[in-house]
């Protein structure tokens, strides 16, 4: 011990010693989100939930049966009620102020000596929501306390029947405003991941329109600030452990195209291994089937789980391409040109997602020209010139091979507020001359309202595939 206290490791274990942050600050971090975590699971315990929307529910409805003089009508219920809903309230006002707190302290927005991640396209909104949700739930606490207390009055005060009808009617106003926030919060109480808990706050923003390593780029814009900087780290940390004539990064995106594979069904557990096992060394894999590691195979397969659910339309190219190459439909003695796409069929409050995927069957690389027109849209035309690899094909070939030698596009798609119904968008492929090489219209439907692929539906169901990955894990 060498006359030093023994130090137990925290959540923040190694900041000390990596950036000179104090232990006390660490321990002040650690106990932030020990807080977080213990307030969040009492206020996620499956009957809670239910419990304080029907007691929402009830209480003011209690109220409102005071107005009609039913005989069995009672102010001490209705008061009852409301203070129970008041109490029901607290966990999850604890919960939504600690997950602000700890969120920043991931972030690293108020620790001195810690880096900012404020750089990081998402944080701002990570931020907002958290600020929306504590105001959130002190009103919906602070207007059930309110509505008791003016209950209360009516018991306490010797009043009329003007003034017990205007206190009652207030009780009542009170309780309907707090069944409406409830009504919105009960369903996404965030930071509820273990591992991840500020994914499903993260919605994706900027992104280059080129992709290269195409699954890497798309997950990593889809963590949020926290996890794509520990991904980063970690990707760059595998350099010593891939096999030779690899980089990090191609092993990384061969490992993500396995494992989607895997989740489609078409291969097995151990084919996916076999893969994996054939880009990284033996000490790799040891840290991939780690469980205690934050990167690890199951860990993984849940993060491709939450883009699969953002992007549909990109895992959708994924898997036509996978049939083409196994029902010979790709050949590679013929093929000139392949070019697929892909765009949601129905595009909310004006935007959507263009993927579109190039493959280049000739003898050599050339430049192409991929033209987007959308009709009615904001900009109406795209064009894009660009160097399309040649597709370097064998009857061997496999599907992180056809994603390496492809190009693939995302593009944002924008419509005015005042379109709506169905909207056509060309996409085509020109050579170096000019001269046009192949073209594909797809539709979508343009809606304000929510449908499977609009933006808050897919945050909650990235939200919902991440949990229910980490369910079937745990089981």
């Amino acid at each position: 011990m060498n006359g030093q206290g023994e130090i137990l490791p925290t959540p923040y274990a190694g900041i000390e010693e990596e950036i000179g942050v104090s232990l006390p600050l660490a321990k002040r971090i650690a106990a932030r989100d020990a807080s977080r975590r213990f307030w969040t699971r009492i206020s996620t315990i499956k009957p809670s939930q239910s419990i304080r929307f029907w007691f929402a529910v009830a209480a003011p409805s209690s109220a409102g049966v005071i107005l009609t003089d039913w005989e069995y009508s009672s102010v001490e219920v209705a008061i009852g009620l409301f203070s129970i809903l008041t109490l029901l309230l607290i966990p999850t006002n604890l919960a939504a102020v600690f997950a602000k707190m700890s969120a920043k302290d991931r972030l690293q927005l108020r620790a001195q000596g810690l880096k900012s991640k404020a750089s990081y396209p998402g944080v701002e909104r990570i931020i907002n929501t958290l600020n929306e949700r504590i105001l959130r739930e002190r009103i919906r606490i602070l207007t059930s306390l309110m509505a008791t207390i003016s209950l209360l009055a009516i018991i306490n005060i010797e009043t009329g029947q003007i003034v017990k009808t205007i206190l009652v009617s207030l009780a009542i106003i009170f309780g309907a405003v707090s069944w409406m926030n409830t009504f919105q919060l009960e369903g996404s109480i965030p930071m509820r991941s273990k591992t991840f808990p500020l994914l499903s706050l993260h919605a994706p923003t900027l992104h280059d329109s080129i992709l290269s390593n195409v699954l890497s780029e798309v997950l990593l814009v889809h963590l949020d600030p926290e996890t794509a900087s520990d991904w980063e780290e970690w990707v760059n940390s595998l350099s010593l452990g891939v096999r030779d004539g690899l980089t990090s990064e191609s092993a990384v995106e061969e490992m993500l195209v396995s494992l989607h594979l895997n989740y489609r069904g078409r291969i097995d557990d151990d084919e996916m291994m076999s893969q994996i096992k054939r880009v990284f060394k033996v000490s790799t894999i040891d840290r991939l089937v780690d469980t205690n590691s934050k990167f690890n195979i199951d860990s993984i397969q849940r993060l491709l789980a939450h883009t699969r659910a953002w992007q549909p339309g990109l895992f959708r190219l994924t898997d036509r391409l996978q049939d083409s190459m196994i029902n010979g439909k790709i050949n590679f003695d013929d093929i000139s040109w392949r070019m697929d796409v892909d765009l949601q069929p129905r595009c909310s409050d004006g935007q959507g997602a263009l993927f579109v995927m190039l493959h280049n069957g000739g003898e050599a690389d050339e430049t192409v020209e991929v033209e987007i027109v959308t009709a009615e849209g904001e900009p109406e035309f795209q064009n894009f010139r660009l160097s399309a690899p040649r597709l370097q094909g064998d009857e061997n070939q496999t599907l992180a091979n056809l994603l390496n030698t492809s190009l693939v596009l995302w593009i944002g798609l924008a419509w005015p507020n005042s379109e709506s119904g169905s909207h056509p968008v060309q996409v085509m492929l020109k050579g170096e001359d000019g001269v046009a090489l192949t073209s594909m219209v797809v539709h979508t439907t343009l809606t304000s309202r929510l449908h499977p692929e609009s933006v808050g539906m897919k945050m909650t169901d990235a939200a919902e595939e991440v949990r229910k990955l980490a369910l079937s894990v745990q089981d």
